[in-house]
């Protein structure tokens, strides 16, 4: 009867880690996305900072100078929305899947650990 429950138990162990690891992995690709994400913005600031310069040592009037800038402000503006907009899709996929492994993990944890607990040893009183 012990050999069943360390049986079960090494199951439970081996479970455990298999979860820990896909959420490592899970973690792991999110971290990546996040980065990618933020190196793009980083990107769009550095040139938006450049194009901004050279309207600065471009222009002479005051007007065009407003302009150039209205216009740099409308183009950088749409582009940090489509930034901001794969960010947000970014949180709905973590999201999914992050639901995705916790309704698998839950489910085989919660078998295994029934499975050991039936086969614990009871001791006598």
């Amino acid at each position: 009867m012990q050999n069943d429950y360390f049986k079960s138990l090494n199951e439970f162990s081996a479970n455990a880690m298999e979860a820990a690891k896909s959420l490592g992995e899970i973690n792991s690709k999110l971290m990546e996305k996040t980065i990618a994400l933020q190196m793009k913005a980083a990107d769009l600031m550095v040139e938006g900072g450049m194009k901004q310069g050279q309207v600065v040592q471009e222009t002479k009037e005051v007007k065009d100078y407003l302009a150039k800038q209205a216009s740099l402000v409308e183009e950088y503006a749409e582009k940090f929305v489509e930034l901001a907009k794969s960010n947000v899709e970014l949180a709905q996929e973590a999201g999914e899947d992050y639901k995705a492994w916790v309704e698998k993990n839950m489910k085989t944890a919660d078998k295994v650990a029934k499975t050991v607990a039936k086969k614990a040893p009871v001791k006598a009183a």
